[in-house]
């Protein structure tokens, strides 16, 4: 299983968010760079940047949209070369996601709202290339889509195939930033439903919990503020 060490960056600082809520963040010393280093330095091999100044503000033309562009462009110069860089956050249009592989990010994270381009980007990057990040209540999606019924996580994953998709990010916003431990029901039920590849994110903050989500059969876990705080050891978690 992989440890992906997650770096949020919000005004061009690196943050935690708690459940989700833009309104309830924590603000740390470190630099997204700094952090990026002190994760590679200590083992790490992938990481994990959300943008969340775009995904709050995703329409490109919006100032507020921008504000981290910079940083994220020459990230992949200040680190590592074979570290893999992941970058999510607000992405739905075609145009943006050529722009990030050209600046080097190894992998982009499509929403929900993305869904209309994910065949296309599949086609165009290959399946290894796009991962689809799912935010959700629980079992529910969140979506800004006006629905006669909620959407359930596992519905939507089970479609995701048919669009060339072979990876998803499940993010319970509940447990985000509790360092309760992660929604292992949910994860469960999408590695028996579906033959995608999981990676998962929110509340994992003890070995046990990635001991578990390993033996679930998760592909990645994706850690942020348990690592920010020293809830976990980032090398001991490479070593699970």
């Amino acid at each position: 299983m992989l440890i992906i060490p997650t770096i949020y960056i919000w005004n061009q600082q690196s943050v935690s968010v708690y459940k989700g809520d833009i309104n309830q963040i924590d603000r740390y010393r470190r630099t997204p760079f700094e952090f990026a280093g002190y994760f590679i330095n200590r083992g790490a091999r992938h990481l994990y940047l959300v943008d969340l100044n775009a995904s709050r503000f995703p329409d490109p033309e919006h100032p507020e949209h921008n504000v981290n562009k910079e940083i994220i462009s020459i990230m992949k110069k200040e680190i590592d070369p074979a570290t893999e860089l992941i970058l999510g956050g607000g992405l739905r249009s075609e145009q943006e996601i050529k722009m990030l592989f050209e600046t080097g990010i190894d992998k982009v994270v499509l929403g929900v709202a993305a869904e209309e381009i994910y065949s296309k980007s599949v086609k165009t990057y290959g399946e290894e290339k796009i991962i689809v990040g799912v935010q959700a209540k629980g079992d529910e999606v969140i979506t800004d889509k006006k629905l006669d019924f909620p959407l359930r996580v596992i519905d939507f994953a089970e479609k995701l195939p048919l669009s060339g998709i072979t990876q998803i990010l499940y993010k319970d916003v509940f447990k985000e930033g509790t360092q309760i431990n992660p929604n292992y029901d949910e994860v469960d039920r999408i590695l028996h439903m579906t033959d995608l590849k999981v990676y998962v994110s929110g509340g994992i903050s003890k070995i046990k919990h990635l001991e578990l989500l390993k033996k679930l059969g998760v592909y990645a876990a994706v850690i942020g503020k348990a690592f920010y705080e020293h809830e976990l050891d980032i090398e001991e978690c490479l070593r699970v």
